[in-house]
């Protein structure tokens, strides 16, 4: 479990936790599309399916990180760094 910061958000330590976070957005924007709720499908294709569109694959099958934009990067940190702070959340 990644350790909270005083300073908030900390990036991903790894390749690997880095393509999951991008991952995430993947599986959320399916769940979206999944939902039929016509406006959260609005939403993502407007602010989050663009730029999902634009990552491409290394021949090896990894994800391209160069074709990751800083919009992808920080909304992928944001959603893996939500579900630690729920449960470090008192309510």
């Amino acid at each position: 479990m990644k350790k909270k910061s005083k300073y908030g958000m900390p990036p991903p330590s790894s390749r690997i936790e880095f393509e999951h976070n991008i991952d995430l957005l993947l599986e959320n924007a399916k769940g979206v599309i999944d939902s039929g709720n016509k406006d959260l499908i609005r939403n993502k294709l407007w602010a989050t399916l663009p730029h999902l569109k634009k990552v491409s694959s290394l021949p090896n099958g990894r994800m391209d990180l160069n074709t990751v934009n800083e919009m992808l990067t920080l909304q992928g940190n944001m959603m893996d760094w939500m579900k630690y702070d729920k449960n470090n959340t008192k309510t």
